[in-house]
């Protein structure tokens, strides 16, 4: 379980830092609290050094931008601390507790004329990845669930099946006959490997956010099959996107994402395309643009 993975980095982190605490207090003569926030600083400083890392390789492998989308430098700052805001929320807090901050996957009352929507997360994330995007969908009337895809690092292919029991299970519990597929980064990707193995025939929309359609250039650094088959140009992305779409999609991106490079990777042939800016590709599901597309292209496909 990728939550307790989670949860034991960050108890070995905060163990270390005790440890370095104890010793600057007791042979450094630090005091406790100079000591504190220290190592305070140095936590939060490792977490944007990551981030910042992503931007600088972002800037050297973005495509042209629109002027309608290009930002100052106010709006690169808000960019940027938007970005370490959410990083924060979603790896220390979101996904580690995500069981304890979500709770059990309980049937929700399908509103008439509705249909319910599952959430996909991405590469080596969980459910908590999306919280905020279930919680405003759920303050908005719709029947959000959302669902883990494990093991963590293994072919894409492999979560079809088990994506097809969840699918079953939301349709048996609501009664609906087919439901929205929202789908964060690599999500997405899986959304449409099962697509290709069990068909539309349940699904009447797929919403992808920052979903690296044509892969990124980050990916030969990720791990496991998954990670190799988000490299752009291998052999199985080439087969997923000869595939013909049977149902409507919407792709999402944005031309600040820091993880999906060049931007325009996020675009799908035959999909409708849906440029925004001034968002990173953590901070998605933070974004009161996107949550308004997303609501808007929901209650659309409920017909």
């Amino acid at each position: 379980m990728l939550a307790r993975a989670f949860r034991r980095i960050l108890l070995i982190e905060l163990l270390i830092y005790l440890a370095a605490g104890y010793g600057l207090v007791r042979l450094a003569r630090w005091e406790w609290t100079v000591a504190a926030l220290a190592l305070c600083a140095f936590a939060l400083a490792l977490r944007a050094l990551a981030i910042t890392i992503t931007f600088i390789i972002a800037a050297r492998h973005a495509g042209s931008v629109p002027p309608e989308h290009r930002l100052g430098l106010a709006g690169r700052l808000k960019l940027y601390l938007s970005e370490f805001g959410a990083y924060l929320l979603i790896y220390n807090l979101y996904q580690p507790f995500e069981g304890l901050l979500m709770g059990a996957e309980k049937s929700q009352p399908l509103p008439p004329g509705r249909l319910p929507v599952l959430l996909l997360h991405g590469y080596v994330c969980n459910r908590g990845f999306l919280l905020p995007l279930r919680r405003y969908l759920r303050a908005h009337g719709v029947s959000a669930y959302s669902h883990n895809l494990e093991p963590v690092y293994t072919s894409i292919d492999n979560y079809a099946d088990g994506l097809a029991r969840r699918i079953e299970e939301i349709l048996t519990a609501t009664g609906a006959e087919k439901l929205v597929i929202l789908a964060h980064s690599m999500g997405g990707l899986v959304a449409r490997a099962y697509l290709r193995k069990h068909g539309a025939r349940h699904v009447a929309k797929l919403i992808t956010l920052g979903t690296p359609h044509q892969g990124t250039v980050l990916a030969p650094l990720a791990a496991g099959e998954n990670g190799r088959q988000i490299v752009p140009g291998n052999a199985w992305l080439r087969r997923l996107n000869e595939d013909t779409l049977t149902l409507p999609v919407v792709a999402v991106l944005s031309y600040q994402d820091n993880i999906v490079l060049p931007q325009e990777s996020a675009v799908l042939a035959g999909a409708k395309i849906v440029r925004l800016s001034g968002m990173g590709h953590v901070s998605m599901p933070f974004s009161r643009r996107v949550r308004e597309v997303v609501l808007e292209e929901i209650l659309a496909a409920n017909g």
